[in-house]
């Protein structure tokens, strides 16, 4: 039950907070036209200084008649894929949160050789993309990518072990992906045995939504904290959590600001999309990524624009858009969520909307909001201890779909 304290305060500051959403998106935008003519140059530069830069041990020394130094390309044969990405000019970029590679190297040493999507390395420091890589599970590196091209040492052992590797981007897609261009290996197995991808699970998720979903300043310490990719982390978010207890596969579409009628930035004009932003704004082929639920967590940035005069154009356009995710995903059960961070007066127009479309196969669910005393993350955003309990509940809710309908 949602603290009153808590919703006195935010209907106050909502006006407030929706503005600062679009205030953001605008600024964001503004930088991306200043910046264009500037990235075009050092990218032009950096073409011909850049393999100077990055060390790597697989030189000679390293490599004798038993082992023998292989370079693999990620591909759909020896990678798991998680969430969308793109395959360009030979480099597979992972552009929306929580998008990842998975897969287990049969090898004595192995290196990744990553790319920067050639524009969102000239951000400001605060907003450049953050990424992570594990190696069996633990953590080797957690930061964000300002480089044109980096590599990366994963392991270098005395034998040949198999090791699970794992690279996935934590901030959204606003502000870039993260490219893997190469993944170098020492083995002494042919190329179509020193790499394999990870297992498929048995159900996969996809997850439509706005900076909540993004997990928009999780890791801030208070709501006094401005926004910074360092603060947003994916992986400690509700959707991931969910997906992590029901060991479901997921993939993930959310840009903060987004909803179904905030001005400028609508998902129904982005859903299709793989990143709608910057020169990755290729069409996603939904018939080769099938998703058995769908997740949409949208409305908390339509909130300020609905009531008085818009309201019947909030019904219609949300019904249109479960039309549009009911046609790429035919025979998925759609979940439509709301309340996270208030807003219940919605939660009546997006059940209208649901019985306009007339599909049985779509359900709605209204969640507690976060809690002062749980603590509030960046620009009032809600913090892991919001996101873990959010988690729970959402796991629980598909699992009791899934069950229901199961044969």
């Amino acid at each position: 039950i949602p603290n009153p304290q808590y919703l006195n305060y935010f209907i106050k500051k909502k006006s407030i907070h929706l503005l600062t959403n679009n205030l953001i998106f605008s600024e964001l935008f503004k930088r991306m036209i200043n910046k264009c003519i500037f990235v075009f140059i050092l990218s032009v530069i950096q073409v011909f200084i850049i393999k100077g830069k990055n060390n790597s041990i697989f030189d000679e020394k390293n490599i004798n008649n038993e082992f023998k130094h292989i370079s693999i390309k990620p591909e759909l044969s020896n990678v798991k894929y998680i969430g969308r990405y793109l395959i360009k000019e030979d480099i597979t970029y992972l552009l929306q949160s929580g998008s990842a590679i998975e897969f287990y190297l049969n090898a004595k040493s192995a290196e990744i050789v990553l790319a920067g999507d050639g524009f969102s390395i000239y951000h400001e420091e605060y907003e450049k993309p953050r990424y992570a890589i594990y190696v069996n599970d633990n953590i080797l590196l957690d930061t964000t990518m300002g480089e044109r091209e980096k590599t990366v040492l994963l392991f270098n052992n005395e034998k040949e072990l198999e090791i699970k590797i794992k690279v996935i981007l934590l901030s959204e897609a606003i502000f870039g992906g993260i490219g893997i261009k190469t993944i170098n290996v020492i083995s002494s197995d042919s190329n179509n045995k020193v790499i394999r991808p990870t297992e498929k699970k048995k159900i996969s998720i996809e997850y439509i939504g706005d900076s909540i979903t993004c997990a928009y300043g999780i890791e801030a310490k208070a709501p006094s904290e401005y926004f910074e990719t360092k603060t947003q982390n994916f992986e400690k978010s509700y959707a991931f959590l969910a997906s992590k207890e029901l060991d479901y596969d997921y993939s993930v579409i959310c840009y903060s600001g987004c909803g179904i009628i905030s001005t400028g930035n609508i998902m129904s004009q982005r859903y299709t999309k793989i990143n709608y932003f910057s020169d990755t704004n290729n069409e996603w082929d939904f018939s080769k990524h099938h998703n058995d639920i769908i997740v949409i967590n949208l409305g908390t940035n339509d909130f300020g624009y609905v009531w008085g005069f818009r309201i019947d154009e909030y019904v219609e356009k949300y019904a249109d858009f479960l039309k549009l995710v009911r046609e790429k995903n035919p025979d998925s059960h759609i979940i439509c969520l709301l309340g996270m961070m208030g807003c219940e007066d919605l939660f009546p127009l997006i059940n209208e909307a649901i019985n306009l479309t007339g599909d049985k196969k779509i359900y709605s669910f209204l969640l507690p909001a976060q809690r002062i005393e749980d603590g509030i993350g960046a620009e009032y955003h809600p913090n892991v201890v919001s996101h873990a309990k959010w988690g729970k509940l959402v796991a629980k809710i598909i699992k009791d779909i899934i069950e229901d309908n199961s044969d």
